[in-house]
């Protein structure tokens, strides 16, 4: 559907801000209820964190934000890629890895091996992935302890634990590709929290079928909040229309909501649909709860960039090589073959991600030898992009929480604010941070906001 360029609506049940995967679930989710719901988003497309761009080859597409989905364990966001008749593509896992470690030395690691370091490194990392795994199992995502646990950044704990430096930069380099934040910026608590959303730190690293990594999508993550966005009524969709300001009336109940250029919209309810940390760039009157913006204010979105690396076929192949790497000290953290061979688009994606990203650097000839290594700089395109310069994302994948907000501010996440409803994949219970979350956390938002409106409209009758 085209979107709106003329306000088609004065007064409607629901406003929705921010047309994300969140976001336009939710707002799905309103009209097929039957109630009038507008959306409204600031930028120029949909699809938030979602962004898909075509190779000026016109073979195919990469995706500078999200990018993989699991059909046995993301069935949300699966679902709607079979709806919409997306074809999945697996994440290629055949071939041998490469690990630097911190001293600079290059590993070649076979398929399902460890790289060779110290014995004294692997069992750390062992004992210490335990830890992890065994304390993010007992959470209850619903029901979230007081934890000691959240006094303790990630770093503090690995240097209770012992670790050596490269047992402390392996786990340093898994928070900052989850999260895109050093290990000194984030609470115990809050990833061991994160970790159970996603099942387990095992399955959030791995490509294998139950893994984060398994699957992407031949026509790109976008295409689904493209899908998405052509099922809403139409007309309700307003692009180009940052939110400046939410007033929440009193008698009678309702929210004024205005847009930067000055539109405005009366509305029952209102749905949030962006990052926790932007909350800030709108006024609302009457101020959200302190505990609200306190949450708002604490919050940090990660640096998270991707440099993406086009080729006309796929050398790494020919070397025995998988596309994949990880680098525990060099500004280039870890890397993905995101080729689709029936596209001929042959790809490395870099990500450049934490307190090293802001470094900048594309991959090292380094990494796959002297003898092969102009083959890295050998390509069709560059790609980049760094979603911290974005205005509207400020940062990537979710927001971040140090020590001593979890304990607090755990159930504020979601709660509503008189009329105001929040959503967005960081208020998910499961697959936080990822697209699945998103859609869960749209529908919860949506769900609220029905059964908020048909107990007030049985009240009214």
């Amino acid at each position: 559907m085209a979107p709106s360029t003329a306000m088609s609506y004065e007064s409607v049940d629901v406003v929705v801000v921010g047309a994300g995967l969140s976001g336009l679930q939710a707002a799905l989710d309103v009209q097929k209820s039957g109630l009038s719901c507008v959306i409204l988003e600031a930028r120029d497309r949909v699809g938030g964190k979602t962004l898909s761009q075509p190779l000026a080859s016109g073979n195919g597409v990469v995706d500078l934000g999200a990018a993989w989905l699991n059909e046995a364990t993301q069935p949300k966001i699966y679902a709607l890629a079979k709806k919409y008749g997306y074809e999945t593509v697996v994440q290629p896992f055949k071939g041998d890895e490469i690990v630097e470690d911190t001293s600079g030395t290059i590993h070649r690691v076979a398929q399902d091996h460890l790289p060779d370091l110290p014995a004294a490194t692997l069992r750390a990392i062992g004992m210490i992935t335990s830890i992890l795994e065994t304390e993010a199992a007992k959470l209850d995502l619903r029901n979230l302890p007081i934890s000691e646990f959240d006094k303790l950044t990630v770093s503090e704990f690995l240097k209770k634990e012992g670790a050596n430096e490269d047992t402390y930069k392996f786990f340093e380099t898994t928070v900052k590709g989850l999260l895109g934040v050093d290990a000194t910026e984030l609470s115990l608590f809050f990833y061991l929290d994160y970790i159970k959303s996603g099942g387990s730190l095992e399955e959030l690293m791995s490509e294998k079928s139950d893994g984060a990594q398994y699957q992407r999508l031949r026509q790109g993550m976008q295409s689904i909040s493209k899908g998405m966005a052509g099922d809403l009524q139409p007309g309700s969709l307003f692009l180009n229309s940052p939110v400046s300001h939410n007033h929440q009336e009193k008698n009678p109940s309702a929210c004024v909501v205005t847009t930067q250029r000055g539109k405005q919209f009366r509305a029952k309810k209102v749905v949030i649909s962006i990052p926790t940390p932007l909350y800030r760039t709108i006024k609302f009157s009457p101020a959200l709860p302190k505990a609200k913006m306190t949450l708002a204010d604490s919050t940090t979105l990660g640096y998270y960039a991707k440099t993406i690396l086009i080729y006309d076929k796929p050398w790494w192949s020919e070397l025995g090589l998988r596309g994949s790497f990880i680098s525990l000290m060099g500004a280039v953290s870890f890397s993905y073959d995101t080729s689709v061979e029936a596209d001929a688009q042959y790809s490395i994606t870099c990500f450049i991600v934490g307190g090293t990203g802001r470094k900048w650097s594309i991959l090292s000839p380094t990494m796959v030898g002297d003898e092969h290594g102009h083959r890295v700089y050998q390509t069709e395109e560059i790609i980049e992009d760094e979603w911290i310069k974005e205005h509207w994302s400020q940062g990537a994948p979710s927001p971040v929480m140090g020590p001593n907000l979890l304990n607090k501010y755990a159930d504020v996440l979601r709660a509503p604010c008189g009329n105001l409803h929040f959503v967005g994949t960081e208020t998910a219970y499961e697959w936080k941070g990822y697209m699945d979350g998103a859609v869960s956390a749209g529908e919860r938002g949506a769900g609220e906001v029905i059964q908020a409106l048909i107990k007030s409209a049985a009240g009214q009758s």
